[in-house]
């Protein structure tokens, strides 16, 4: 067993047993194998929408509800549980976040009480592989848990719900 094997396989989640599942998908994607789910059905009933744009969750989803929200259109976001950011950190570069502020989704006091770390340069690396610096690429940790309560709240002031 690795040393990356032996550390995963001590976190609560199982994140070794996801990556090995994710592993073995990818892997019969590539070979063709992987069977493809009917997940779109037809009905030739009318259903009755009174949403513009509904989203299937997540940070990313509430950030682009939020934008759409603003706007002026009508956002139903879908979660399947708590709407409720990962524990861990979320990298993003200063000028995606600064998009936030430009959209009026966040004002410069939320964006800094939103990062948790910054730093420059960042090393990328694949196994075996060359290493590559780059600036200002992925160099903020961001606190999701605080990006979606502060946005969650914008979300239904201008007009969204969260379903």
């Amino acid at each position: 067993m690795t040393l990356t094997e032996q550390f995963l396989s001590q976190v609560p989640g199982s994140p070794l047993e996801g990556l090995r599942r994710a592993d073995a998908l990818w892997q019969s994607l590539r070979e063709g194998t992987l069977p493809v789910p009917n997940v779109v059905q037809e009905s030739a009933q009318p259903i009755a929408i009174e949403w513009d744009v509904v989203i299937s969750g997540g940070t990313l989803g509430i950030l682009l509800g939020a934008a759409l929200a603003q706007r002026g259109w009508r956002v139903a976001l879908l979660e399947r549980g708590m709407l409720r950011g990962r524990d861990q950190e979320w990298n993003i570069s200063r000028k995606e976040l600064q998009v936030f502020v430009e959209l009026g989704l966040l004002t410069e006091a939320e964006v800094g009480q939103a990062i948790a770390t910054e730093y420059n340069p960042a090393r990328v690396s694949f196994l075996e592989g060359q290493e590559i610096w780059v600036t200002d690429v992925l160099n903020i940790g961001v606190d999701p848990v605080f990006l979606l309560e502060t946005l969650q709240t914008k979300v239904s002031v201008l007009g969204g719900a969260v379903v």
